[in-house]
């Protein structure tokens, strides 16, 4: 039997926060006695896909740890994401380990790869990437804290054939 829980804080993104998954999220619960036997979350892909379209239109500096998970979610290695931003593999490598901050330039040239690539894979995101270009000034962070990220699943018709939705909760429900 599962349950659908309320919320659900995922960790296993390898982002260094928790991302807040809202009705989404499902509780597998042993019908003989009771007990909670795990937790899942459908459409893991779509989810990191969706995480990271969200996080690159948040305008705060990216923590590297996220630069790596961006990376990830494109399924590239450093040396191609190096290649693809046209800059030194080495100094992309200092990106991601935390040893050189990644300038304003450079880091808006990291949110349109994201942006454009991921709109080409998945293609409800309707994000247009004039919405990078129009970002205000990225802000450092002074510290490690996290934005806050809560998604909501949409899930499709069966006659659909694209995975399931996730969407960014809005900030009236955020509060």
């Amino acid at each position: 039997m599962f349950r659908t829980l309320p919320s659900y804080e995922e960790d296993g993104l390898g982002l260094p926060y928790a991302v807040t998954l809202i009705n989404a999220a499902e509780e597998e619960i042993d019908e003989t006695t009771g007990e909670v036997i795990g937790v899942s979350v459908p459409d893991m892909e779509g989810l990191a896909a969706a995480v990271a379209m969200a996080r690159v239109l948040i305008p705060t500096g990216l923590l590297p740890r996220e630069i790596r998970f961006l990376r990830d979610v494109l399924g590239l290695s450093s040396g191609a994401m190096a290649k693809i931003l046209m800059m030194d593999p080495a100094t992309y490598s200092r990106w991601e380990n935390g040893k050189q901050q990644v300038g304003q330039w450079a880091d808006k040239q990291m949110r349109m790869v994201v942006v454009t690539t991921l709109r080409d894979r998945f293609p409800h995101f309707s994000v247009d990437p004039k919405t990078v270009t129009s970002l205000s000034p990225i802000k450092p962070r002074a510290s490690q804290t996290a934005p806050q990220i809560r998604m909501v699943r949409r899930v499709l018709p069966a006659e659909v054939t694209q995975l399931d939705e996730w969407d960014t909760v809005p900030q009236a429900m955020a509060a």
